[in-house]
């Protein structure tokens, strides 16, 4: 029965240093991309830059792109390097959002996994404290050791909870923040292409 109390306090320990180290290493991917997201401001610009491209004037958003670095910045400056036809300009930006978006997302996934494992891993440390706390009640070490044992099993599932529930909000806002990057790029993108449609003698308009 000593031994049993002895590795399943071993291990519970073990499973509260790697939710720590869990916990250091949610909060390291965290502010990485907060610094990586800071840099794709909102485009306050944008209803003109939507207007401009509606009404074929390309010269504003194209200074805008040239003048400024950021994801949206980017994708613009790739189609208007691309030849002045819909497919080489579709083709493109979807290669450079392609690009940035791996390294925009990097860290994203783990932050996930980290959301929806880290509460089972907290759950398995209470588990084998409970099995501990058992174990002091069958070798009658008194009730003071019953419930000590029990409060610190219940440790590992508060710290557990509070590794994952961070880790889950950081993913949603900055999958969120991607999706939102990505819808504001197609539009642009769309209203381009129609207009270097319309420019294009193989689609009948010039």
């Amino acid at each position: 029965m000593t031994n049993l109390i002895l590795i399943t306090e071993i291990v519970e320990k073990l499973i509260l240093l790697v939710l720590l180290g869990l916990s250091v290493w949610s909060v390291s991917i965290m502010i990485e991309r907060w610094r990586i997201f800071k840099l794709e401001t909102q485009i306050d610009q944008l209803p003109t830059f939507t207007k401009s491209l509606q009404e074929g004037q390309f010269a504003l958003v194209k200074s805008w792109s040239e003048g400024h670095q950021g994801f949206v910045a980017g994708a613009m400056r790739a189609a208007f390097s691309a030849p002045v036809n819909p497919e080489s300009v579709d083709r493109a930006v979807a290669s450079f959002v392609k690009r940035e978006r791996a390294r925009l997302e990097k860290g994203l996934s783990i932050l996930a996994t980290m959301g929806a494992n880290a509460p089972f891993i907290g759950l398995f440390g209470t588990v084998l404290g409970i099995i501990r706390s058992f174990a002091y009640l069958g070798s009658q070490s008194g009730s003071s050791a019953v419930m000590s044992g029990v409060s610190q099993a219940l440790y590992a599932t508060a710290i557990g909870l509070f590794v994952a529930i961070p880790a889950v909000v950081a993913f949603n806002v900055y999958t969120t923040r991607m999706k939102g990057l990505i819808s504001t790029i197609e539009s642009l993108r769309d209203l381009y292409i129609s207009q270097v449609a319309g420019m294009d003698p193989h689609h009948g308009k010039s």
